[in-house]
């Protein structure tokens, strides 16, 4: 291969996952898909390799099992791997989610020469995965020059930085990091500056795409003490309704893509009405979700039939806690108020139990377990499915600043142990295992008797 056809090939990686516990909820890497898409504007070839993908064509054909459970979500592959140093003393598995590391060697050996490796990162906690996908893109492409990008290392730079095994650190949100990536690299390639307004997310390294995910807007007006959104996007911008239905459209070329995701960070904020009713017009027929705690106080009677009449299956309101003083210390974005009306509007839209439900914080600091299950017992009486999400404290938001100066815990602790599901097992400040187990219970006993009604 000539040294010019190298200088235009670069490797896309998104890692494995290794963690006690992983679903595969909807989790396309977006953003390599955007940086794919940039690479190619500027006659880059982007060569992906998600160690994700549940319907990877050579896993699939080894064996593999997709492992299906609803609108395209499912369980990954898993293998138990020996626990890090920092959890031996919790009695869980460590596990590593993924293909399995031979066939992410073969796809290696077979992309050929490449200027260099672009490897992503999410979840802070996950980093182990990073550290042991870069590793074995060291042995299989040693003289490959590998950066790395994505959440952790934005939110965990120094700790990237001393642990992840990668030539250039690229932390950073927006077109930035990819410019300074591609210098890294030596490759003389200026990416244009309205990336989000005038590209798509790159699906065409998909063999089968059951669903794909998408991004309306960028960031979000809110601040809440526990949400890294604010630290991530400086700003708030919305893509235009035209061009995002565009987007759709073409995505609904592939016969088998059903499932269409949404994952903004505050979708309800941008030009959504104008999109549902765009999509309305082309009579876009898919099955459409929010799972990303949508902003209770936007959806109103015209919100809520819309979505109805677009066929959307998974709206995830964002309740977050019923106490009112915690509602206003955490962020203020949403009253009882604001969530009875919501509920209201979708339930005489004609939304179930099972379409709508509600995101409930678990194990904010300074939570009591009887604001947890006044939440369980309210939703309940509403008629809207529970959904527990443990809390996690994430680098650089205020809840983890102030939980540093308290002296909950060290700045230098492993990420691993900030994991919710780990979490329980040695924290003093907040609820410990069994309180945590008794109020998932609680969360699985309102989902059967709203099944009942």
């Amino acid at each position: 291969m000539t040294e010019s056809r190298k200088a235009r090939r670069v490797l896309l990686v998104n890692p494995w996952i290794e963690d006690v516990s992983a679903y595969d909820y909807w989790l396309k890497p977006v953003g390599l898909l955007y940086i794919s898409s940039i690479l190619r504007d500027l006659g880059i070839e982007p060569i992906l390799v998600d160690c994700l993908d549940r319907y990877d064509a050579d896993f699939l054909s080894s064996g593999g099992e997709s492992q299906e459970k609803y609108f395209g979500t499912g369980k990954f592959h898993e293998v138990v791997i020996s626990k890090p140093e920092s959890m031996k003393h919790i009695p869980r598995k460590f596990k590593r989610f993924g293909i399995p590391e031979e066939l992410l060697r073969r796809k290696l050996r077979s992309t050929g020469e490449v200027a260099g490796v672009f490897v992503t990162s999410m979840m802070t906690y996950w980093y182990n995965g990073v550290v042991d996908t870069i590793r074995v893109i060291r042995e299989e492409l040693p003289t490959a020059k590998i950066v790395l990008g994505g959440i952790y290392a934005t939110l965990l730079p120094d700790h990237a930085a001393a642990n992840c095994g990668a030539d250039f650190l690229c932390p950073g949100t927006g077109i930035a990091p990819i410019k300074k990536a591609l210098e890294c690299l030596g490759i003389n390639a200026i990416p244009r500056e309205d990336w989000f307004m005038a590209l798509d997310p790159d699906y065409s390294h998909y063999t089968r795409l059951p669903y794909a995910v998408l991004l309306t807007s960028l960031g979000c007006p809110y601040r809440c003490t526990y949400c890294a959104s604010g630290k991530l996007w400086k700003g708030f911008s919305k893509r235009d309704p035209v061009a995002i239905a565009d987007s759709i459209e073409n995505l609904t070329d592939r016969e088998e893509t059903e499932d269409v995701v949404f994952f903004d960070d505050a979708i309800l904020f941008g030009d959504f009405k104008a999109l549902l009713k765009e999509l309305l017009k082309r009579k876009i027929v898919r099955r459409f979700h929010l799972p990303n705690g949508v902003h209770a106080r936007l959806l109103d009677v015209e919100m809520a039939g819309l979505l109805y009449d677009n066929n959307f299956k998974t709206i995830k309101l964002g309740l977050e806690t019923s106490d009112p003083s915690m509602q206003l210390s955490t962020g203020g974005k949403v009253t009882n108020e604001d969530f009875f009306k919501a509920v209201k509007n979708l339930t005489n839209a004609g939304f179930t139990s099972r379409e709508m439900s509600a995101y409930i914080m678990l194990n904010l600091p300074g939570q009591k377990v009887e604001d947890v299950e006044h939440s369980l017992e309210m939703c309940g009486e509403l008629g809207v499915y529970p959904s527990l999400n443990e809390f996690t404290p994430i680098p650089g938001t205020e809840q983890w600043k102030t939980l540093i100066e308290d002296g909950v815990f060290d700045e230098g602790i492993d990420p691993l142990l900030l994991d919710n599901s780990l979490l329980p097992h040695w924290w003093k400040k907040g609820m410990n295992a069994s309180q945590v187990q008794a109020l998932k219970e609680m969360e699985w006993k309102v989902r059967r008797s709203l099944d009942g009604k």
